[in-house]
């Protein structure tokens, strides 16, 4: 694949409005870095429910807080990552983030490799949309789909033990 520059700027990307408290642009596809990055602008308004805790078995996820605070869950840790935190999550560790504070925040979600990932920001989008609620059912087989993996209340991944 040959790469060709690209330049967004503030603004620039295509947006999905996941349910009514979440944004995400898409900054970098994999099909734009031959699957070897993706970036999204993720912002969330107060009290954004973000992602609960979750694995992905073959994808780096990092997170870089640009503004607000966002509440982080690290294998187990729960954390408030305020402006300029950076966090890295290898592949199979527990991880998740949500918006519990009064102001909007944004961060960048990172992935590497970046497989069609902004498929999932658009699933997410489209079970959403309109007011619709997502059956737990429908939002695991979208999640399966592109490399996530949802958590029990006693901490495994369903069928693949404790993480």
């Amino acid at each position: 694949m040959t790469m060709l520059p690209r330049i967004l700027l503030p603004g620039d990307g295509e947006k999905v409005q996941i349910g009514t408290t979440t944004q995400t642009t898409f900054k970098a596809v994999g099909g734009e870095t031959d699957d070897r990055l993706g970036i999204f602008e993720h912002r969330m308004d107060p009290g954004a429910p973000g992602a609960s805790p979750h694995v992905h078995r073959e994808q780096l996820e990092a997170f870089y807080v640009l503004h607000g605070v966002v509440e982080l869950h690290l294998d187990g840790e729960t954390f408030a990552a305020p402006p300029g935190t950076y966090v890295n999550v290898p592949e199979n560790m527990a991880h998740g983030f949500r918006n519990p504070y009064q102001d909007q925040a944004t961060m960048l979600i990172i992935f590497t490799p970046a497989i069609n990932r902004e498929e999932y920001f658009r699933g997410l989008a489209e079970l959403y949309a309109d007011g619709n609620r997502p059956t737990e059912d429908e939002l695991l087989d979208l999640m399966a789909r592109y490399d996530q993996f949802e958590l029990t209340l006693d901490g495994t991944v369903p069928g693949w033990g404790r993480h």
